[in-house]
């Protein structure tokens, strides 16, 4: 052996939910994101009244879902980068008298994403990577993030009348439920007597839920 030549082995002390979070968002990163087939103007809106329901496809970075008092639906972005901004793809789509469909699509990196939707709406979320935080909706909300952070501000518990949250790997903090847990195949429900349901789901992050 050359002795000029040294070998350094670095022991990385990672838990298996964390080495689970880092496996995820790897192969999130290597795989290409849909290409943007049309360019989306900032901001892009739809007419939507209240009461209705809302599906949400997003692909990755960080997104942020807000209630408004106003009855459209509302997708703006902004990037450190701003040619990043020329790449992002928005379709907003009614699939009945009171449904409709959002897709987004776009870079992950150095961007956010604003979605503003009425504040009395059904909401249900899929997403692949990144992180996503919910506040102001006033109906039910059914979250899915592949991996990262979840960040949910929602109506008291008195509101709901089913709640669930679970992870592959990773950590629970639901405060208003008294339900915090970590590690592997975690998962916490709740019955009430409210109307509203809540379910939040998660391959390898973190999901935190507060009360607004």
């Amino acid at each position: 052996m050359n002795p000029r030549v040294r070998v350094h082995w670095i022991q990385l002390a990672l838990t298996l939910p964390q080495l689970l979070v880092l496996l995820v968002l790897g192969c999130l990163a290597l795989s290409p994101a849909r290409a943007a087939d049309a360019l989306s103007p900032n901001p892009t809106s739809m007419g939507f009244a209240t009461g209705g329901a809302i599906r949400m496809e997003l692909n990755k970075g960080t997104m942020e879902v807000v209630g408004t008092s106003d009855d459209k639906i509302t997708v703006s972005w902004r990037s450190t980068y701003r040619e990043d901004e020329a790449d992002v793809s928005v379709k907003l789509q009614r699939t009945g008298n009171k449904a409709a469909t959002l897709t987004v699509d776009g870079p992950g990196n150095h961007i956010r994403y604003r979605i503003e939707v009425p504040r009395q709406s059904d909401v249900v979320i899929r997403m692949r990577a990144g992180q996503l935080d919910v506040r102001g909706i006033a109906g039910s909300l059914d979250a899915e993030l592949m991996a990262g952070q979840m960040d949910l501000r929602v109506a008291e518990p008195k509101h709901y009348g089913a709640v669930s949250a679970s992870i592959t790997a990773g950590e629970i903090d639901a405060r208003p439920w008294n339900a915090e847990t970590g590690g592997l195949w975690r998962s916490f429900k709740a019955t009430g007597e409210g109307d509203y349901a809540l379910r939040a789901r998660m391959l390898a992050g973190q999901i935190n839920i507060r009360a607004e």
